[in-house]
């Protein structure tokens, strides 16, 4: 290299003022601007202020706490207290899920719901419901035509033969 291409080199180094770790350009101040919300805002001050009297907010708080234990608890005129059994779940509700259940295994699935609920339980309340049926006659119809395995006829109720052939969704009580 020549000598004045090396200085030319030198004096061009110089001159730039760009770096790989500061902003290219020409340097301006960076902006410090805090955008809050006034409450935020307020909260903090008033932060500040508890930091830099510490003294006489804690004599406050001191303050505050000796006038609730001077107070004399009482309970708002009228107030109700709720008993244990409010709170234990509602007898009725579990018996309606139950129904529900019992309907949709009656509707879907007639087997089951005879040897699952009829038979094994005695509870055959929504065939009894559906086709205004005795506990004696929805037990005998389990018992002899849905749960039978003999291939022989048996005797079905007629409130039975009524909704024959209907939607499974058509059959309620």
């Amino acid at each position: 290299m020549s000598r004045y291409t090396s200085r030319a080199v030198l004096l061009a180094a110089a001159m730039a003022t760009a770096s790989a770790f500061a902003p290219s350009g020409a340097t301006s101040r960076i902006s410090s601007e805090l955008h809050l919300e006034n409450h935020i805002a307020d909260m903090i001050d008033h932060e500040v202020d508890r930091l830099r009297n510490i003294g006489l907010w804690r004599q406050k708080e001191a303050e505050k706490h000796k006038k609730w234990a001077e107070m004399e608890p009482s309970l708002p005129k009228g107030f109700d207290f709720n008993t244990v059994t409010e709170f234990q779940p509602n007898s009725d509700a579990a018996k309606k899920i139950q129904m529900r259940k019992d309907r949709r295994m009656a509707r879907d699935d007639p087997m089951r719901y005879c040897a699952d609920r009829c038979v094994s339980t005695g509870n055959c309340q929504v065939w009894e419901d559906m086709f205004d049926l005795s506990a004696k006659e929805v037990m005998a119809f389990c018992e002899e035509c849905v749960l039978s395995e003999e291939e022989e006829p048996c005797d079905v109720p007629e409130k039975f033969l009524d909704n024959a052939g209907k939607n499974s969704w058509e059959l309620r009580p």
